[in-house]
């Protein structure tokens, strides 16, 4: 296998080192800072950026060889005389047929499948941290904030945590829709309790000033 070896161990690797950074990424966004969040989200696009860069690498080679083996067989389906040209550029007498490139040649449907299951691998994993990534960015995800509430000291002091109970579904919906559009309100989420009568109300102000307006 060659240097393919260490190659398929490191993209082994990598999957399990991106599954990994993925929770902690799912971790930081339930209960860590702004600065936190912010820094996390940075990172996740970086990766994301770096992985797309290294499967273009791998597609230009990819697509270098396809083309190298469709010229190969062409010069193979019809004589050949004089000078052949080699995929570095450098001239060469013609010879009898390379039988472990006609080899090669015939076998060429596996190394392709190989590539394009790591191909697919790696477009799956940028799927996924695109995918995350549009999650974070529009504010979607529900976090389990009861686990926050003991450690609010540790929160960004420009984001304020508002925890309230409300009773009736009367005064929840005009609640959360008047609140939702308020400039100064980042989010804002409501959790039915086991009761199925009580909600608990999130809610992420950019100051607390703003919320108490």
């Amino acid at each position: 296998m060659g240097d393919y070896e260490d190659v398929l161990a490191s993209l082994e690797t990598l999957n399990h080192s991106v599954l990994k950074a993925m929770g902690y990424t799912k971790k930081v966004y339930e209960g860590g800072s702004n600065v936190d969040q912010f820094v996390t989200r940075f990172l996740l696009k970086e990766t994301a950026n770096q992985i797309q860069s290294l499967l273009s690498s791998v597609e230009s080679a990819v697509e270098a060889i396809e083309e190298q083996t469709s010229q190969l067989r062409q010069n193979h389906s019809k004589p050949s005389h004089g000078v052949a040209q080699t995929w570095y550029g450098s001239p060469t007498r013609a010879s009898a047929p390379n039988h472990k490139l006609m080899a090669v040649e015939q076998g060429k449907g596996l190394p392709s499948a190989t590539e394009d299951a790591k191909e697919e691998g790696l477009e799956a994993q940028i799927s996924r941290l695109a995918e995350l990534i549009g999650r974070l960015e529009s504010k979607a995800l529900w976090f389990d904030l009861q686990q926050r509430l003991s450690d609010e000291d540790g929160t960004n002091m420009h984001l304020q945590l508002v925890r309230q109970e409300m009773a009736f579904l009367d005064s929840l919906r005009p609640y959360l829709r008047g609140t939702a559009g308020a400039r100064s309100c980042f989010h804002i989420t409501a959790v039915r309790l086991s009761d199925g009568f009580t909600f608990v109300i999130y809610e992420f102000w950019e100051t607390e000033e703003a919320w108490k307006r």
